[in-house]
């Protein structure tokens, strides 16, 4: 049956990290996709709107909507399924998509898992949500779409990614409109010591050529690695600023530095067009991508920090994990931030991966403090669906891999053989009271917090990960 309505909702569901909330790109850059194709689109952020379950419903309700999109994450599925379910009990014969990363890694288990959704989006979002909307609206299947996952009847069915993943030079700038940075002022973002008052996220790139085990980038972007126009880039820049009064960007691409000529054009660019703002790229930045020309020239344009992905401090464990890097290599590249400018720089490290023994974790604690790092992050293992340690423990210790639905960032699910839950509580607590209750870190913290916001975030963080 034909539709006539062209509007769409979309909605980002709330996830158990409270203290913790930023624009969703993903969003945006669907939104402005299905613009672009003549859809009107709402957007309702569970947390940032503060809107209950009786509040969803009434806007269901009271707006004739063609379908719903609801961003899923797979350690939030609580979360997800308690929208869907408000939306199907406000509205039965609407149609609910499933996008973001939990229909890509579980593309085979996502409509299972969330039995009231009707279609997945595997992979981009762009191109098949408007295919979607266009099929629903002209009362068409969903066959011939590709990179959905769809019920048809009691079956579900499956249109895998082809592998040519859309070129972005073209891609609409996400629909800030929708994504007020100043209306997430009264939380965190990912990085703690932000010299600017808004903040925003940017991505510049998607795809990833590297083999991390434990990493997914490569199923929702592929292999080869792409770049958006540096036009379309500065113009978001812009109007981030000009709109939104936004003063800092922070770059979310973990493989922003691969291509060293696009990185260049990009700091050249922005002191050419004398574009003062503050940023950092704050995803774990590739170290064996950085030297001290290209590092200059980052610092130049703005840039104050970097986050690097460097995961453990075992060798054992970095070839485990395929990293492809080794801890001499880190600690060079640690050095050459530090010696060449003025960056804050955090490590990301992984304690309890497959295989970890008390020792590795140890010879973890004992590098990061090492380092010349001025924050480091300590994660528990998260078990992404799809990856290759995934399918490892598939393989070779089915009992002890973890439900991927009650992970997140912070919570302990996987414990690796002989390594007991009270131990690995015991090693994180360890890990964040070696790395941080150092005078000198002490000090550190005290003289670049700025004001009562970041002091409050601070003390926050230390209760819950060192005495919680």
């Amino acid at each position: 049956m034909k539709m006539s309505s062209t509007r769409v909702l979309l909605v980002a569901p709330a996830g158990d990290l409270a203290h913790i909330l930023t624009p969703d790109l993903g969003i945006g850059f669907v939104a402005s996709a299905l613009r672009h194709a003549g859809y009107q689109v709402d957007f309702i952020d569970i947390k940032r709107d503060r809107i209950s379950n009786e509040k969803l419903a009434e806007t269901i309700r009271k707006n004739d909507y063609l379908m719903v999109g609801v961003k899923a994450f797979s350690p939030f599925l609580p979360e997800v399924n308690m929208v869907i379910d408000t939306i199907k009990e406000a509205s039965p014969g609407i149609k609910v998509i499933l996008g973001g990363p939990h229909p890509t890694y579980a593309w085979d288990k996502a409509l299972k898992s969330c039995p009231n959704a009707d279609i997945g989006i595997i992979g981009e979002g762009e191109i098949p949500v408007v295919k979607i909307a266009d099929a629903i609206r002209a009362g068409k299947g969903f066959e011939g779409i590709e990179s959905i996952s769809y019920k048809d009847g009691d079956e579900i069915k499956a249109s895998r990614p082809s592998g040519n993943f859309q070129s972005l030079e073209n891609l609409p700038i996400p629909a800030w409109d929708l994504m007020d940075p100043r209306l997430y002022l009264d939380y965190e973002n990912f990085w703690y010591f932000s010299k600017g008052e808004t903040v925003a996220n940017i991505s510049i790139s998607r795809g990833c050529p590297f083999s991390c085990a434990f990493c997914s980038d490569f199923m929702n972007y592929g292999k080869k690695v792409r770049y958006r126009n540096m036009k379309h880039v500065i113009e978001e820049i812009q109007r981030l600023q000009e709109y939104y009064g936004v003063d800092e960007l922070h770059i979310t691409d973990s493989i922003f530095t691969v291509n060293r000529k696009y990185a260049y054009e990009f700091c050249e660019t922005l002191i050419r067009k004398r574009i003062k703002i503050h940023w950092a790229t704050i995803d774990g930045t590739r170290l064996d991508t950085l030297d001290a020309p290209l590092l200059r020239a980052m610092e130049e344009s703005g840039c104050y920090g970097t986050s690097v992905g460097i995961e453990s401090g075992s060798e054992r464990i970095l070839e485990f994990m395929k990293k492809g890097i080794t801890k001499e290599k880190i600690e060079e590249k640690v050095h050459l931030i530090k010696d060449t400018t003025n960056f804050l720089v955090q490590g990301y490290f992984i304690l309890g991966y497959p295989t970890e023994t008390l020792e590795t974790m140890n010879e973890t604690i004992d590098f990061a403090v090492k380092l010349p790092l001025d924050m480091a992050a300590f994660s528990p293992f998260r078990l992404t669906p799809g990856t290759e340690i995934a399918h490892y423990l598939e393989q070779h210790e089915p009992e002890s891999a973890p439900d991927w639905s009650g992970q997140t960032m912070e919570r302990i699910r996987y414990f690796p053989k002989g390594v007991t839950p009270e131990e690995m509580k015991a090693i994180h607590k360890k890990a964040y009271r070696a790395f941080y209750f150092r005078p000198h870190m002490v000090w550190k913290y005290l003289k670049f917090a700025k004001g009562k916001k970041q002091f409050k975030i601070l003390a926050s963080k230390m209760k819950k990960r060192i005495f919680g």
